[in-house]
């Protein structure tokens, strides 16, 4: 069990992979019981961080306090991982599969973490009022700090949601795009003569590069509001017409004349010469670089885990003098510029100055003493980034939602046999590994499975699609006079606490 655990959930050996291995030491196993001693296998080890909550405590206590970073992943309309990590260790507390990060599931959640370790110097959380109530309740002596990664994400989606839409709308509904697209398109797909100047085929090949460059910020991932396709796609789009009107220019000197050329030049003046579509850039430029200088100011990344965040804690009273400084710029500069961009720069400085006191929390450990912390989950994102990658690795499937609504609680645990703290500190009396999952009780193993999915999903089915085609499906077999034993064999009776 130990073995095919070890396999399967920290090298991502698949199922067939481990039957085998196994096989090859003559040993005959399905892929069917090789799931349900993995999933053993991960019940075992969470009783076993169970069992050394006191160590953890104890460790904690001696670094003065929980600093608690809380923090949820899913995706709409599926359950929540949910996780509890001490950020000085980084050592994964507790995880729980809820339904939704309602105030009742994460209440609930707390209060057992309060039972076991108290309550903590701080806790950093997104800006979900529903955690904010839940953590008040059950820890209403301790300071709340808002996670520098949320605050500034909920910043850009409040101050670009109407302006950047108008923008994109602007640009999408003059079609250029389309036609620049269609243009590479055609160029491609030109079959290069040998008889064909070399030079006229460089500058088509030039082309269609350009407008790949011009048009790959809206085809990949932008991770808005951090990245503004369309506002990339204009700065791109005003860099490519300066380089076109070089090549014009030089082909004009050598009496050499490229329609595909001058084409590109006019639909590139048609687009940068249209006064709205002018006036919206101007402004959205403008208004991107407050929200820029408030991001690299909270030293937050594009990205959770991605260079320019906080890579160590930060000095709260030093933040807060330049994110003051900051916003002084913004309010002189909207000042100065007047009307919409005016408004915008109040958004911005008045969203920053309600929210400062979270921001810019005042810690304090159990003696006293005035302690600096990480201002955002990074390491919470690491952590749901960590079991994510094992998914992909050990299933071959890009989608992880499934599993991680299935294990994720229990490999968010399991994931802190890569923190030496852990091993070297909390683990430090475990002697023989194989052993002491041995020695977990079958009275210990169920209250891990209650404890890791403690709300059964009340639903038959839970996909709409799949629970609709069942609905007509039964109709059609009753009607038309056959058996329904096999309708009934696709309702998903499975385990309600956790399935294999």
């Amino acid at each position: 069990m130990v073995a095919i655990g070890i396999l399967r959930w920290f090298f991502d050996y698949q199922r067939e992979e481990i039957r085998t291995i196994l096989l090859s030491r003559g040993i005959h196993i399905s892929t069917g019981e090789i799931s349900n001693l993995s999933e053993e296998f991960l019940l075992r080890f969470y009783a076993l961080h169970k069992r050394h909550v006191p160590q953890m405590k104890a460790l904690f206590e001696k670094r003065g306090g929980v600093r608690l970073h809380l923090d949820g992943t899913g995706e709409a309309g599926n359950e929540i991982v949910f996780m509890a990590k001490e950020g000085e260790t980084g050592i994964t507390m507790d995880a729980q599969i809820i339904p939704s990060e309602s105030k009742k599931y994460v209440k609930a959640f707390l209060q057992a973490l309060n039972s076991l370790y108290g309550t903590p110097i701080v806790v950093v959380r997104d800006m979900s009022k529903q955690i904010r109530e839940a953590v008040t309740e059950v820890f209403p002596e301790a300071p709340q700090q808002i996670c520098h990664y949320h605050f500034v994400n909920n910043q850009g989606k409040l101050i670009f949601k109407e302006k950047y839409a108008a923008f994109r709308k602007s640009i999408v509904e003059m079609q250029i795009l389309s036609q620049l697209k269609k243009m590479k398109e055609q160029i491609c797909a030109m079959a290069c003569l040998a008889s064909e100047n070399v030079l006229v085929v460089a500058e088509r090949k030039w082309i269609a590069l350009a407008i790949e460059h011009l048009l790959i910020s809206r085809e990949r991932s932008s991770n808005y509001p951090f990245v503004l396709p369309y506002l990339e796609i204009m700065n791109r789009i005003l860099e490519i017409k300066n380089m076109n009107r070089r090549i014009l220019e030089w082909n004009t000197s050598h009496n050499l004349d490229i329609c595909e050329i001058t084409e590109l030049s006019k639909n590139l003046d048609t687009l940068t010469s249209n006064t709205i579509v002018n006036t919206q850039y101007a402004n959205l430029k403008k208004i991107w670089s407050w929200f820029e200088k408030v991001r690299t100011t909270l030293k937050v990344g594009r990205h959770l885990s991605q260079n320019g965040s906080e890579t160590a804690p930060t000095k709260a009273q030093k933040m807060k003098e330049d994110m003051e400084t900051t916003l002084t710029d913004i309010d002189k500069e909207g000042e100065a510029s007047g009307g919409e961009l005016l408004q915008a720069a109040r958004q911005i400085t008045k969203n920053c100055r309600q929210h400062a006191n979270e921001l810019f929390v005042e810690v304090k450990d159990n003696s006293g003493n005035v302690v600096e912390i990480m201002r955002d989950n990074n390491i919470e994102e690491r952590s749901h980034r960590w079991s994510r990658m094992h998914i992909r690795r050990r299933t071959g499937r890009t989608r992880t939602t499934n599993d991680m609504a299935q294990y994720g609680a229990l490999t968010a645990i399991f994931s802190n046999l890569e923190s030496e703290t852990y091993v070297n500190e909390i683990l430090s009396d475990v002697k023989d590994f194989i052993r002491e999952l041995q020695d977990i009780t079958p009275e210990e193993i169920h209250r891990s499975r209650e404890l890791i999915r403690p709300y059964v999903r009340k639903e038959m089915i839970h996909s709409d699609t799949k629970r609709t085609t069942l609905l007509k499906e039964f109709i059609n077999l009753l009607e038309d006079g056959y058996s329904v034993e096999s309708w009934l064999t696709k309702l998903n009776f499975s385990n309600p606490i956790m399935t294999p």
